[in-house]
C-alpha cells in the first residue's frame, strides 16, 4: 500500500554549540521487545498504528477486542521499543485447531497483519521473539499476513493478491477508468435497471442475510449478525454499510473499513438477480465514486487468491494484482500450511454447508469460524 505522509522535524543547525553527534557515532539503544498483558488497552498502540504507512484497522485494539470477544482467541501482542519510544508492534493471535494445531495467526479474520515498525531493527526484534516462541512454546507455526516482505528468508505463499489504486481527483473519472466491457456494464445497471445506492446500518440485518446466502453458496461460514453488528459501532465511522436497492428491496450490500488515508470495501452479499442487473459493477462504481469524493487516497478492493472469480472481477474493473507477502515462521518439521478452501481437505466440510438449511448455516458459521481464522 501506498506510504502515507508522516510528519518530518525541522534539522538542527551544525553551527549550534551543543548539537548531537552524528548518529553513525553513536551507538544505537537495544531494542526491547515485550508482551502486552491480555488485558492491557494499549495506550498509544492505535496512535502509532496510526502513524506508521503499514498500519491497518486489523492492527488496531478494536480488532483485538472483537476477536477475543466473538472467538475466544487469545491475544499475543508485542510491542518494542528503544530508549523508552515505542518502534514497533506485532499483533498475534493464539489459535487452536484440529485443522491447524496450536498456532500463531496476524491476525485472525483479516487480509493484513504482520508487523508495524518504524525501523528494520524493530521488525527484526518483533519476528526474533515470534520466531523464539514458536521453538519454545511449541506452536507448528506463526501466519504474518504481510501486505510487503519483512527483513529476512522466511518461507511464503503465493496464493493470495491484493488489489488497489489511488482515487482520481474527480469523482466523474471513475466511470472512465473501468475498462470498457465492464463500464457497459456498469451503465446498464444504473441505466436499465433502476438502481439505488444508499448508506444505511440499519440494512446490516439484510444484508447478514445475503452474506450467509453467498457463504454458504461456496461452502464456507460466516460470521454472526451481533459480529457485524459490532462491527459498525467501531468509533470514528470506520466502518460503513452501503446497499444497492431496486424497487425498494435491498438486492446487494457491501461493508467497507475506512482507515488513514484507505477506503476499503470488505465484505459484500447479493441476490442471485443482482449479477444479472450488473448490480456490483454499479455498487464498486459507486464505491469508487465516494472514496473520490470523499478524498480517500487508496481504494483497496482487497485480497482475492489467484485466478478466481472475486480475482478476475476486480481485474476487470481496472485493478492490477498486487502479491501479498504472507510469511511463516514454521516449527521443526513443518510446512508452510494450507488451510485455505484450496486445499482439497476441505471439499467435505464445503459440502456439508451447502447442504446444511439456511438457519443451521447461520448458527454453525461462527463456531466453525472458530476453526479456520
Amino acid at each position: 500500500m501506498p506510504p502515507m505522509p508522516t510528519s518530518t522535524s525541522t534539522e538542527k543547525s551544525k553551527n549550534t554549540p551543543n548539537a548531537a553527534e552524528p548518529s553513525s557515532m553513536v551507538p544505537a539503544a537495544p531494542v526491547v521487545v515485550t508482551e502486552l498483558p491480555v488485558d492491557d488497552p494499549g495506550h498509544g498502540w492505535d496512535e502509532f498504528v496510526e502513524s506508521q504507512p503499514g498500519g491497518t484497522l486489523f492492527h488496531m485494539t478494536f480488532w483485538r477486542d472483537l476477536v477475543r470477544r466473538f472467538y475466544g482467541h487469545r491475544p499475543r501482542y508485542l510491542e518494542a521499543r528503544q530508549a523508552g519510544r515505542r518502534v514497533g508492534v506485532l499483533p498475534l493471535f493464539e489459535t487452536r485447531s484440529p485443522l491447524s494445531g496450536k498456532a500463531l495467526v496476524s491476525v485472525p479474520y483479516a487480509v493484513y497483519g504482520g508487523p508495524v515498525s518504524a525501523s528494520e531493527a524493530a521488525t527484526e526484534a518483533l519476528i526474533d521473539r515470534v520466531k523464539s516462541w514458536v521453538e519454545q512454546d511449541g506452536y507448528r507455526f506463526a501466519e504474518l499476513r504481510c501486505q510487503d516482505a519483512p527483513p529476512g528468508d522466511l518461507p511464503g505463499t503465493d496464493l493470495y493478491t491484493t488489489f488497489w489504486k489511488e482515487s482520481p481527483e474527480d469523482p466523474e473519472d471513475c466511470l472512465a477508468s473501468i475498462p470498457r466491457k465492464s463500464r457497459a456494464t456498469t451503465r446498464q445497471a444504473r441505466d436499465r435497471h433502476g438502481l439505488e445506492f444508499v448508506e444505511d446500518p440499519q440494512h446490516v440485518a439484510r444484508f447478514h442475510e445475503l452474506f450467509v446466502m453467498n457463504k454458504q453458496k461456496l461452502g464456507s461460514p460466516a460470521h454472526s449478525l451481533e459480529y457485524f453488528q459490532r462491527l459498525l459501532a467501531f468509533p470514528g465511522n470506520r466502518c460503513r454499510l452501503h446497499s444497492v436497492l431496486r424497487e425498494g428491496e435491498v438486492v446487494m450490500s457491501v461493508m467497507s473499513f475506512c482507515h488513514g488515508e484507505v477506503f476499503n470495501p470488505y465484505y459484500s452479499g447479493s441476490l442471485p438477480a443482482a449479477d444479472r442487473m450488473g448490480a456490483s459493477n454499479f455498487a464498486y462504481w459507486k464505491l469508487m465514486c465516494i472514496a473520490a469524493e470523499e478524498r480517500w487516497k487508496t481504494f483497496d478492493f482487497g485480497r482475492s487468491r489467484v485466478d478466481t472469480g472475486p480475482y478476475r472481477f476486480k481485474k476487470n474493473m481496472g485493478f492490477e494484482p498486487r502479491p501479498l507477502a504472507y510469511r511463516y515462521v514454521l516449527g521443526v518439521g513443518q510446512e508452510v500450511p494450507s488451510i485455505n478452501p484450496s486445499n482439497p481437505a476441505f471439499s467435505l466440510p464445503k459440502k456439508i454447508i451447502q447442504n446444511l438449511p439456511a438457519p443451521l448455516a447461520r448458527g454453525f458459521g461462527p463456531w466453525l469460524l472458530r476453526l479456520v481464522p
